[in-house]
């Protein structure tokens, strides 16, 4: 009787102590609740971390398309401004172009207007009176060419070549331009003198006969007339 008590009690001790927990196991189940605790807020800050990561990850691709956006357009105003610059350079250019060539054609003298008839005549007297005579001839030449036979002006030239022949010792030429003078303005009153200059020519030629005949003419049209004196005087003068 007393053997089953006794192992009865043995049983009860053994119960009561597996039942029982040492300070080490329960420090032991502590720390492993804490590290539960921390494992799962660790894991709660690493979903927020991931969280956190996604959203810079968008907020960068966002910025960097942004900045993609930003720098496409920098690259087209930088080329619109290029172009720009380089279309104001040409202007520019341009307009410098411009002002050197108008600053030449202010510099280079303006083409000499051709000279007009009457102021072509002055320069074929200037030409006489400096005793150029072939020059003068051939101005007069063409003033003659481009005027009317009837004009004031043409009848002025023609009596002109007839004085620069005579000066320049073509005595025959003078004699015949006086003589075309005489038909086409036999009222003019230059005929006297152009008489005259006949007289001396063909004197002048050695033909006295036919001076002669030039004088008396003058002398008996135009006896008052200051060619007609100077004729009465000239002819005394010519040998028989």
């Amino acid at each position: 009787m007393s053997k089953h008590f006794f192992a009865l009690g043995i049983l009860v001790l053994v119960a009561w102590v597996s039942g029982c927990k040492t300070k080490g196991e329960i420090r032991r189940e502590q720390e492993m609740e804490r590290l539960k605790v921390e494992v799962k807020e660790a894991k709660d800050i690493r979903a927020d971390v991931d969280t956190t990561v996604e959203e810079l990850k968008m907020e960068v691709a966002r910025l960097t398309s942004v900045n993609e956006e930003q720098a496409a357009i920098h690259r087209n105003l930088s080329e619109e401004l290029k172009n720009e610059v380089l279309v104001l350079q040409q202007r520019i250019q341009a307009l410098e172009q411009r002002a050197v060539a108008q600053e030449l054609a202010l510099k280079q003298p303006s083409p000499k207007e051709a000279p007009t008839a009457t102021a072509s005549y002055e320069q074929g007297k200037k030409l006489y009176d400096e005793g150029k005579f072939d020059e003068a001839l051939e101005v007069l030449r063409e003033v003659e060419k481009k005027n009317p036979k009837n004009s004031e002006l043409a009848k002025k030239t023609q009596f002109l070549i007839g004085e620069v022949l005579f000066s320049a010792k073509d005595y025959a030429s003078a004699a015949l331009e006086f003589a075309e003078f005489r038909k086409e303005h036999p009222k003019d009153s230059l005929v006297p003198t152009a008489i005259y200059r006949q007289a001396w020519a063909f004197k002048n030629l050695g033909k006295n006969k036919e001076a002669r005949l030039f004088f008396q003419d003058l002398i008996e049209r135009y006896p008052s007339h200051s060619m007609g004196q100077r004729a009465k005087n000239d002819v005394k003068k010519l040998a028989p």
